[in-house]
């Protein structure tokens, strides 16, 4: 939305929308996006923060022969998604400690890529178009008028400095062996490397080198265990080829 005055400049408006009950900001991680908010350590990061809570990985049910909450039966975990959010996400998150800087930009997004901060209309390319520099937080049914939505306008800076605690969550991704089937070939900022040792299936944590391994890659080394013990899907995994047989809902 731009404003001509009448000293022929122009005020630009690009409001970035956000509803009072939105939780996520910044959804299914990927390695260019997190280079670009924390930087070329991107990875350290990361890995601290995942490492910060190494615990609650370490004594969650990987395996599934139950269903529980949202994971259906059948599910075996290949590992954890990395996601932003602005509050506490339970589980598997934790306070990022961002600085204000990394904040704006997970808030703005100035350093995304240009297909997507800049959009194309009638051919031409407008620089830095999806780039936020306002801000509307509420409930849209409190808006009751364009006034009320005027009114509630912040600039991108203020609201960033306004609400700096950004939390990181941890989001499963898992193997539906029944159907044969994982929910997408996401990076993956903690992931579960599945071995036969002993002629048991044995998980093991993996937190270097976060984002760079995806659900394909994991899913595929866990099928072939699973093959090498005659495993089809998760009724038949019992205490005498499962080496962690505490972990299995």
């Amino acid at each position: 939305m731009s404003i001509s005055l009448d000293n022929s400049k122009y005020l630009e408006f690009k409001i970035s929308f956000k509803q009072d009950n939105a939780d996520f900001l910044e959804n299914k991680m990927t390695a260019e996006r997190a280079e670009q908010i924390f930087g070329p350590n991107w990875q350290n990061i990361i890995e601290s923060f995942t490492s910060s809570i190494d615990q609650k990985f370490a004594t969650r049910n990987y395996i599934f022969k139950n269903k529980e909450g949202r994971t259906s039966a059948g599910s075996i975990t290949l590992g954890w998604r990395f996601e932003l959010v602005n509050k506490s996400g339970g589980g598997l998150s934790g306070l990022a400690n961002l600085t204000p800087e990394q904040v704006l930009e997970v808030y703005a997004g100035r350093k995304l890529a240009a297909s997507k901060k800049n959009a194309i209309v009638n051919g031409r390319i407008i620089e830095d178009s999806g780039v936020a520099n306002c801000m509307i937080n509420c409930d849209v049914s409190s808006l009751q008028s364009i006034q009320d939505a005027i009114d509630s306008i912040i600039s991108i800076e203020d609201f960033a400095q306004n609400n700096p605690n950004v939390y990181f969550v941890c989001k499963a991704l898992n193997y539906r062996s029944f159907d044969d089937k994982i929910e997408g070939n996401r990076p993956l900022s903690v992931f579960i490397n599945w071995e036969v040792v002993d002629n048991k299936l044995v998980p093991n944590l993996v937190y270097s080198n976060p984002l760079l391994t995806k659900g394909n890659e994991v899913r595929d080394k866990l099928k072939e265990s699973l093959n090498l013990l005659k495993i089809s899907n998760t009724n038949d995994i019992n205490e005498d080829n499962f080496a962690s047989f505490q972990i299995v809902n």
